[in-house]
């Protein structure tokens, strides 16, 4: 009876023996048919939302040649992805990038581009973009985006920083600037109401530091003053559009102001 069970347990190793020695073979062989696949195709999608265009296949192909050269015909395990990610990243118009490759030797890369909702003119005419993640944004001299637009007493100091070696560069960010972020919060919220958005041409920062808006209709002026309490302010000047101008005109006024609580105050100039 010992006997009987010390064959049967020898005859278990024996067969798990080979049972892992052929797994070994098997995922060995895999691993060299993997090794072996050449990349056949590269494909470049490049979601924009509901953004202009502000980065191309043409941008995006360059980079990934910059880094790992022509992929297709290249073996696939010569394919750095996470290279070729934190390459296609460092371009400032992308959110987001994923970079995968299948057994069959596709390359995939899927580009998820920045969405602007400002653009600011400094005084010395410099221009910049602020995306949706409050994120600066270089301007794009070949592709113009149709965004809000904000210019007058905004100096290069809010948008550059200082750095090593004397040289300027942009910010990174929204936050490190109060006139910065109140623009971007003003974009934002106009941004979420259709019909500002429809209406709202230009925010123009005065010599008093207040926020003057530029409507498309109307030949007058919106005096915000501050970004604060933006429903309040934006609830009387609607209020004022439908019980008001619809019934004197869109051009009585040159001036609309909205900066004081509870109160629409209208001049001419």
């Amino acid at each position: 009876m010992r006997l009987k069970k010390k064959i049967q347990r020898i005859f278990n190793l024996i067969l798990w023996g080979l049972l892992l020695t052929g797994v070994g073979i098997l995922l060995g062989f895999a691993d060299n048919k993997q090794n072996e696949t050449i990349c056949r195709s590269l494909h470049l999608n490049l979601n924009y939302g509901e953004a202009d265009r502000l980065v191309t296949e043409t941008d995006i192909d360059s980079l990934i040649h910059s880094v790992a050269g022509e992929v297709k015909g290249k073996p696939m395990v010569q394919i750095n992805t996470e290279k070729i990610e934190r390459v296609v990243s460092r371009n400032p118009y992308v959110a987001n990038v994923y970079v995968y490759g299948t057994h069959t030797g596709d390359i995939y890369v899927d580009v998820f581009q920045r969405e602007p909702v400002i653009r600011v003119i400094t005084e010395t005419n410099k221009n910049y973009y602020i995306g949706r993640e409050g994120v600066l944004l270089p301007f794009h001299p070949d592709y113009p985006v149709r965004v809000l637009v904000a210019s007058g007493a905004v100096p290069d100091s809010i948008i550059m920083k200082s750095a090593r070696g004397g040289k300027w560069l942009p910010v990174d960010s929204v936050s490190s600037s109060p006139l910065l972020s109140d623009l971007f919060k003003l974009a934002l919220f106009i941004s979420h109401d259709p019909f500002l958005e429809a209406q709202v041409d230009q925010i123009y920062v005065n010599g008093q530091g207040d926020y003057e808006l530029i409507p498309k209709v109307g030949d007058h002026v919106i005096l915000l003053g501050d970004a604060e309490e933006l429903g309040d302010k934006f609830s009387r000047l609607m209020a004022f559009y439908k019980q008001g101008l619809n019934q004197i005109g869109w051009n009585k006024y040159n001036v609309i102001n909205i900066k004081y609580k509870n109160q629409v105050v209208c001049s001419k100039l």
